[in-house]
């Protein structure tokens, strides 16, 4: 009641020097004081406006939703309008408290959240970021795509600044629980409403202080799980996302990583759950049973793009495995997007067999003959250079006597090249 006095003496005070209407009855001033702001509004005389719903409002003991959208527009143009910062203040306070008050007389009205939540934040008093944010919870979740990016921007920010000033545990766990859900949802927003790449990039800054690695993450993901959505679809979406996040922070081989997986393979045995499972799989160094998940995934596969991209997680497994000569064969093997990405794991792989293959280090050296040809295919640059400079040197030909020009067979590959001195 001492804010509501409060506020109204403050737009008193700049009502001074304007016409004021003598008591009748209630009916009549609230009557009265309803068509003085209906004129006043027509006539976009928007402080009268102000001054006339507040008389409204006590006279009447509230108003009808129709005439809140006209108060609240005519409260934020004074605002704007007056050129005293004290004035501002005063008229911010109004507009929050109109808010309030509409939405005590008629509920919480959805469409209102993210100004009220940006009124909370600029009004900046104690107890304010824990109702801004309730605020833009609401209001951010209900425009979706539609809201303003700035407002998308602030709700995660406050969002953030909460969970690090926040000291009771749980609390916490639950600040953290949102960042990292929101941010998909958030992005997912931003992409649907075309606000531009740098909103990602906005939202992955905030994300990566709070989860900066596995400790930080790992943790969590059980209470996550807890509170999965109901619906179907958006609960693989949400196992997907933490999955996503897990792999992000290398933290696959995790005990947490293999509940996802299975997680999402018992919501729906897709081929991308099948991925994933071998995914991890690999990332155990259970190389065997990962290439053999890879494969079942690749019977399962639904176009081209999806078959590459299992080609190339089976030459990953194999390499990272260091089974190099399986990861030659299966690098030459993946068609289509990642073909590239698969001369480069064969190239390598074929580096990393040549003291393997040869007796001198002249014949050693030549197998990067045929490495720098499947990086040539690879297209990576900086790897033809450091294949080209582990080729036989002039000693190396000199000692073997051969000359430039002459043939070599590789006896490990099978294949002959023209000796030559990069």
């Amino acid at each position: 009641m001492r804010m509501q006095n409060l506020i109204w003496t403050a737009i008193f005070t700049l009502s001074l020097g304007f016409f004021t209407y003598a008591q009748d009855d209630n009916a009549d001033e609230c009557t009265r004081y309803k068509a003085i702001a209906g004129y006043a509004y027509k006539a976009k005389e928007y402080e009268k406006v102000t001054r006339s719903y507040i008389r409204a409002l006590k006279e009447c003991d509230g108003l009808e939703m129709v005439f809140f959208d006209p108060f609240i527009y005519s409260v934020g143009q004074s605002m704007r309008n007056a050129t005293d910062e004290a004035i501002k203040s005063a008229y911010l306070d109004t507009l929050i408290y109109v808010y309030e008050v509409g939405q005590k007389q008629h509920g919480i009205q959805d469409r209102w959240q993210v100004q009220l939540g940006y009124s909370y934040l600029t009004q900046g008093k104690p107890g304010n970021m824990k109702k801004a944010d309730e605020a833009f919870n609401k209001g951010v979740h209900f425009e979706k795509e539609k809201v303003n990016k700035g407002y998308l921007q602030l709700y995660y920010q406050n969002l953030f600044n909460l969970w690090v000033q926040e000291q009771d545990a749980k609390v916490k766990a639950d600040y953290k629980a949102r960042l990292i859900a929101d941010f998909f949802i958030l992005s997912d927003y931003g992409n649907k409403g075309n606000m531009g790449a740098d909103l990602n990039d906005f939202l992955a800054a905030y994300l990566d202080k709070a989860v900066t690695d596995c400790a930080s993450i790992l943790p969590d993901i059980n209470n996550f799980m807890k509170n999965l959505p109901a619906d179907k679809e958006a609960k693989k979406a949400t196992v997907k996302n933490f999955m996503s996040l897990l792999e992000d922070k290398k933290c696959t081989d995790s005990k947490e990583y293999v509940m996802l997986v299975d997680t999402i393979i018992a919501i729906d045995p897709s081929v991308d759950a099948v991925i994933a499972k071998g995914k991890m799989l690999a990332s155990q160094k259970k190389m065997s049973d990962a290439v053999a998940t890879f494969r079942k995934a690749l019977g399962m596969a639904e176009n081209a793009e999806q078959k590459s991209d299992i080609e190339y997680e089976i030459a990953k497994a194999y390499y990272n495995a260091g089974s190099y000569r399986s990861a030659h064969d299966a690098g030459i093997a993946v068609t289509g997007k990642n073909s590239a990405k698969g001369y480069e794991i064969s190239a390598r792989s074929v580096n990393a067999l040549m003291n393997e293959c040869g007796v001198s280090t002249f014949e050693r050296k030549a197998n990067n003959y045929y490495a720098v040809e499947l990086a040539e295919k690879s297209g990576n640059g900086s790897l033809i250079s450091s294949l080209k400079a582990q080729c036989p040197s002039s000693n190396d030909i000199f000692n073997e006597d051969k000359s430039v020009g002459d043939q070599v067979t590789l006896s490990c590959w099978g294949k002959s090249y023209t000796i030559v001195k990069y």
